[in-house]
Parts: structure tokens; C-alpha cells; sequence
């Protein structure tokens, strides 16, 4: 034998040792090489595919005798064109599941509504009879004021008891006007406002000191996710205080209000407590002043008796009005402006 023909001959056994070893995964003691050189395959291939590189037919074909990556091979048939059926497949079922995912969603939103107008219904049929008095101004008057002498009635015990119930509903965000505009009525303008303002200031520090602690994370998640806050973190990084007092003044929402600046560090419990006290009592003290004159203008009316316009506090309501819807706005969206440059 030639020296030719013996290099060749060791050449093809070679050859066909490694592929007795690769194609023949049950083959003794070369099982874990077996494995070792199928994961570096695999593992070339997913970097081939993630720099959009082209495979190889070596590599395509290697990796059609694994056992344990069918996915990746629906793939790579896929990115080949060299099997339009699986490619179907796989699109089917991903159209599959994306439909099934969207009846899911309109049954528990036909659900949620159901539950809703059935309690609804199940509510005003119960009650329709104090329903039907919000149609009746006569005997809508006569409740209201039968609900603030009793209210009244109560004294400090009354008073008491509306001040820690609206440290939590200042605390949750929401509206607060009407609620302060009620205790004026009940309790006139000094015990009216005394329980308003303490109320709110505490709901206000409640709200602000669990978005610095326990609610941390919650909130500092969902404000991440909005760009305006953004903005409203650079600006309390340039001037807390004044940062601060513009927010409590802009449309806000009260929950966004208390809770973003929860989780602004500059922004320290005394910047907090002033903002919100020079933001909050003059808009108690018009409310509580609002309900007062409410209250002795209704209790006039029942009693037969005519009062004069208030030309004050009407001229006060059409300032804060005009404030809400025009000024407020501006400034607000004059200072995130501002802070886009």
C-alpha cells in the first residue's frame, strides 16, 4: 500500500469514527463529548441567528439529530424557506394563541360589566326611594338639612369623626371640594374649617410618607413609566420648594400630587408640609366659607326668609375658577416647557 492510499484510508476511518460518535448518541462512553459538541453547535448557531449571520449546511444538518431543540429547528427551517409547513404551523398557532388570549380578555371585560350593571340595578332598586328624592328639590332640601343638624347635633364627637375620615379619603386622591364644601355646612365656618384643613394636611403626610416607604417601589415603578415625571424629578432637582408648590397648584390629579413628590429625595417632610399648607388653606378656608353660606341660605329659605347675594364670595368663585381652568394650566405647562430645553 502507497503512502497515498494509506493517508487516505486513515482519512475515511477518520471520518467514520466521528460519525459513528455524533450520529450514534448511545455509543458507550462518548456520550458526554457527544453532548458537549451538539451544546457548542447549538450554542454557534443561536449567535449565528442572533447576528442575523447565514447558517451552514453542516451546521443545519448537525443539528437535525438532536433530540432536544425542535423549536429551534421549526426556526431554522423557517429562516432556510426549506419547510413551508412547519413555518405554517408555527404561524398558526402563534394567530392561535393571540385570539384566544383576545376572547379571554372580552369575557372578563363581559363579565367585570355585567357584575356592574347588575349591582347597579340591584342598588337603585333598593333605594330608590331616597333615589328619587335628588328629583325633588322640596324634599332634597329637607334631607340635606336634616343630615347637617344631625351632623351638627353630634358636636365634637361629630367633628372628630370627619376629620379622620378624610385624612383617608385625602390620602386616596380624591376630590376634595365637595367633601370641605359639606363640612361647612354641618359645622359651620370655624369648626368647618379647623376639621378640613387638619384632614387634609394629615391625609396629605399620610399619602406622602407611605410613597416614601412602603409604597416605594409601586410608585416609583409606575411614575418611571411616564415621561412627564421625568421632567417633574429634574425640576425638584433644581428647586424643590418652588418645584413643589407649582405641582400642588397644577391640574394634577391629588393622588399624583402627593405621591410623586413621595419619592422626589430633595423634596424633604418641612418643604412638604409648607407647600401643602400655603396650597391647601386658602382653598379650605373658601370652602368651609362656601358651606356656611350654603347652610344659612337654606335654613332661610325654610324658614321662609330672603338673603342677599354674597359679593365676595361669589367674586372669590369666579377667580378660582377662572385659576383652575385657565391659569393653572398655563403655568403648569409653561414650567414642564421650561424644563424640555
Amino acid at each position: 500500500m502507497t503512502m497515498t492510499e494509506r493517508k487516505t484510508t486513515r482519512r475515511q476511518l477518520l471520518l467514520i469514527i466521528i460519525g459513528t460518535l455524533f450520529f450514534c448518541p448511545a455509543a458507550g462512553a462518548s456520550t458526554s463529548s457527544l453532548s458537549l459538541l451538539k451544546r457548542s453547535v447549538v450554542s454557534k448557531t443561536k449567535s449565528q441567528l442572533n447576528n442575523n449571520r447565514p447558517l451552514s449546511s453542516s451546521s443545519f444538518a448537525l443539528l437535525q439529530n438532536g433530540d432536544h431543540h425542535d423549536d429551534l429547528l421549526k426556526q431554522l427551517e423557517v429562516l432556510r424557506g426549506g419547510d413551508s409547513k412547519n413555518s405554517q404551523e408555527v404561524a398558526s398557532s402563534s394567530r392561535g394563541d393571540s385570539n384566544n388570549n383576545n376572547n379571554n380578555v372580552v369575557i372578563r371585560n363581559t363579565i367585570t360589566a355585567t357584575g356592574l350593571i347588575l349591582c347597579i340595578t340591584t342598588l337603585t332598586y333598593l333605594h330608590w326611594g331616597t333615589i328619587k328624592t335628588f328629583f325633588n328639590r322640596e324634599k332634597f332640601r329637607t334631607a340635606i338639612i336634616q343630615t347637617l343638624n344631625d351632623v351638627a347635633s353630634q358636636g365634637h364627637r361629630g367633628l372628630l369623626l370627619y376629620t379622620i375620615g378624610f385624612v383617608f379619603w385625602e390620602c386616596c386622591g380624591l376630590p376634595t371640594s365637595v367633601v370641605e364644601t359639606a363640612a361647612g355646612m354641618a359645622f359651620g365656618f370655624h369648626k368647618g374649617l379647623l376639621g378640613s384643613f387638619i384632614g387634609k394636611t394629615c391625609g396629605s403626610i399620610l399619602a406622602f410618607t407611605l410613597g416614601r416607604t412602603l409604597l416605594s417601589d409601586v410608585v416609583g415603578t409606575k411614575m418611571d413609566e411616564n415621561e412627564t415625571f421625568g421632567l417633574i424629578q429634574e425640576g425638584v432637582q433644581k428647586k424643590p420648594f418652588q418645584s413643589a408648590l407649582i405641582l400642588r397648584y397644577s391640574p394634577f390629579p391629588q393622588l399624583i400630587k402627593n405621591f410623586a413628590l413621595s419619592i422626589t429625595k430633595p423634596v424633604t417632610f418641612p418643604i412638604f408640609i409648607l407647600a401643602i399648607s400655603i396650597h391647601g388653606f386658602p382653598f379650605s378656608l373658601l370652602w368651609a366659607a362656601l358651606g356656611h353660606d350654603s347652610s344659612v341660605r337654606l335654613r332661610a329659605t325654610e324658614m321662609g326668609e330672603s338673603m342677599t347675594t354674597n359679593v365676595v364670595l361669589n367674586s372669590i368663585l369666579v377667580f378660582v375658577t377662572i385659576f383652575g381652568f385657565v391659569v393653572s394650566p398655563a403655568i403648569t405647562g409653561w414650567w414642564l416647557a421650561d424644563l424640555r430645553k
